[in-house]
């Protein structure tokens, strides 16, 4: 399509001046880079809540500032609720006529690249940079026959509800494993330890270093037993850390630790090493312990809650240190059930690989049709 078949945005889409003035007790939301509606943790105590702008289903917001996000602008498409509220720095707006611009293909044009390039460039100001309303109603884009809208997205979203179903079943594989982990190794374990400290106690002529009860009594510190975490193998890279497939990435700050981000690492090639921010921790197997076992428990609510008890200030925000989980008490290892573990969990993370690659070649055709939103007739 030549570039006189673009239009302006501004003929299709007109701004929403709805106000909270009834205050209404709807769900209040944000935006984030990811170009999705996100819930709200803003601190609204004492706040004036009838200032705050109302969004309703198939409208959009977007952040006018553009000079805080890096390369991407803050706009997305609501859907999640009949209505909501946003934050006044928001600018809301509508498409005027559903049958000559759909929404959702307007929302793949604004998830291309190229559009977060245009709107920086757009963007004007000193103290910092905004892309007005005037500007995105000046955005040129090629407006097919609805029909041709239509056929897109439904493309589109046949992509995106089949990477959706992959995380899906990746997420109850996870739990699969992660309930096998704590059946095995906290929940059976926790008991038994009991136990066996109490009939000690009681026998104090025992002899612990001999038979079954010596593993549960005699505590190891984890970077003794199963693992070595971030190494200066993994962190003499620029200053980042370095990572292969099977090693465990744990993050270092407070709110992304407490919202479980934690990732096993399996899609990479045979033998490559990757090399990320430092602000996660590499964790990884070593002797005979599964790198399964290594992810499980650091999933573990209560492996987790040490890890953010034991942070430490760093540059105006608390950080888990390496140093601290190396400390981190646990029975010594049992070799056979580790082996029964590894056993019944790697066909779980096997599983999870392939739909992990199958949703990297998904998103790869999103990506695709979203560079030819350019050509369309």
């Amino acid at each position: 399509m030549s570039r006189a078949n673009y239009k302006p945005l501004g003929k299709y889409i007109r701004p929403v001046e709805g106000r909270n003035s009834d205050l209404h007790d709807i769900p209040l939301m944000g935006l984030s880079i990811n170009k999705v509606f996100i819930p709200s943790i803003a601190n609204t105590i004492g706040t004036d809540m009838s200032t705050y702008r109302i969004v309703e289903r198939n409208q959009f917001a977007y952040g006018p500032v553009t000079s805080r996000n890096g390369d991407k602008i803050t706009i997305a498409l609501f859907n999640e609720y009949d209505k909501a509220l946003i934050s006044q720095a928001y600018i809301p707006f509508e498409v005027k006529d559903i049958n000559e611009l759909d929404p959702e293909y307007l929302m793949m044009w604004f998830r291309r690249p190229e559009f977060d390039r245009y709107a920086r460039f757009k963007s004007h100001g000193s103290a910092r940079e905004i892309f007005d309303w005037e500007e995105m109603c000046n955005t040129l884009l090629p407006v097919p026959h609805i029909d041709k809208q239509r056929e897109i997205v439904k493309e589109y979203n046949t992509i995106q509800n089949r990477i959706n179903l992959n995380n899906q079943l990746i997420q109850k594989l996870e739990e699969t494993a992660q309930a096998i982990y704590r059946e095995w190794f906290v929940e059976e374990d926790s008991d038994e330890l009991t136990f066996l400290k109490d009939y000690v106690e009681t026998n104090p002529k025992l002899d612990i270093r001999k038979g079954k009860i010596a593993p549960y009594i005699e505590m190891a510190n984890l970077s003794e037993t199963s693992m070595c975490i971030n190494g200066k193998a993994e962190r003499e890279y620029q200053g980042g850390s370095r990572f292969q497939n099977h090693d465990t990435l744990l993050a270092r700050i407070t709110p992304c630790l407490e919202n479980g981000k934690t990732a096993f690492v399996n899609i990479l090639k045979e033998n490559e090493v990757a090399t990320g921010s430092t602000e996660f921790i590499v964790m990884r197997a070593k002797m005979n312990v599964s790198p399964f076992w290594v992810y499980c428990l650091a999933k573990d609510e209560g492996f987790r809650t040490y890890a953010i008890s034991s942070m430490v200030g760093s540059s105006g925000r608390q950080r888990v240190h390496e140093k601290y989980l190396e400390e981190y008490k646990l029975p010594k290892i049992d070799n056979y059930k580790m082996i029964d573990f590894h056993k019944a969990s790697r066909p779980i993370f096997e599983t999870v690989k392939l739909k992990s690659l199958e949703n990297q070649k998904l998103t790869e055709f999103k990506e695709l049709l979203l560079s030819k939103l350019a050509t369309v007739v």
